[in-house]
């Protein structure tokens, strides 16, 4: 695979941005990619997008990518976060690529689920900015989504299985529309947020919540990501 380096790309969006805060994400940034990302190249690409693809999903009101790994899980901000600073730590010019979608559509109907969840992805229409990272390979660039952990394709959710390092990955959301690439991800993201109707608001939120609460008593395979 051919790559575009960006051996000096910042990584941002550690914290709250204290030298503390900073130093506390590249210490767990480093263990992380030391315990799971051992080479550089194609190999160490694969294996950083499984590995971020492994921490369960989970929507709580701290998106930062230390949280992401203080806690192992995360939503998709947090993730895609931390597997961008992953690959800019291996010398690959990466970005995390924020996109406006449905999100009742990245999750499939599942009879154990609360009534209240399925009964907002059978209405939709839950607006939300989605978050993936982008890689400038090719004539379009490569799409890398880890939201989902392998384990949850057993639910029929679009978790990437067999992706090698070419091409795109499997994409949580189908239809989507980009709405930026750039460093701060997460003061961009509340920007987006903030510009939603309280009504939007609130159904987003509920629709996480519920999501949220329904995986954390799913059973997936230890490391069922990597």
């Amino acid at each position: 695979m051919s790559s575009t380096r960006a051996t000096d790309m910042p990584i941002s969006d550690a914290g709250a941005g204290t030298p503390r805060e900073s130093a506390a994400y590249d210490a767990a940034l480093d263990a992380f990619r030391a315990a799971h990302v051992p080479q550089d190249g194609t190999v160490g690409i694969v294996r950083a997008y499984r590995a971020v693809q492994a921490m369960p999903y989970f929507s709580g009101p701290d998106r930062t990518p230390f949280a992401a790994l203080r806690d192992g899980r995360g939503a998709c901000t947090a993730k895609h976060l931390v597997l961008r600073d992953l690959l800019r730590r291996i010398g690959l010019r990466a970005e995390v690529e924020i996109i406006e979608g449905d999100f009742s559509t990245a999750v499939p109907l599942h009879p154990s689920m609360p009534p209240a969840l399925g009964d907002m992805i059978r209405a939709g229409g839950v607006t939300d900015f989605h978050c993936r990272v982008w890689l400038p390979q090719g004539d379009d660039g490569q799409r890398l989504d880890a939201t989902w952990p392998r384990g949850l394709a057993a639910w029929g959710f679009a978790a990437d299985l067999d992706w090698a390092g070419q091409g795109d990955t499997q994409q949580a959301i189908a239809r989507v529309t980009v709405r930026s690439r750039d460093d701060d991800v997460l003061g961009t993201k509340a920007r987006l947020l903030g510009g939603l109707s309280e009504e939007v608001t609130l159904r987003r939120k509920e629709f996480l919540a519920l999501l949220s609460g329904w995986m954390a008593g799913l059973a997936l395979p230890e490391n069922a990501g990597i």
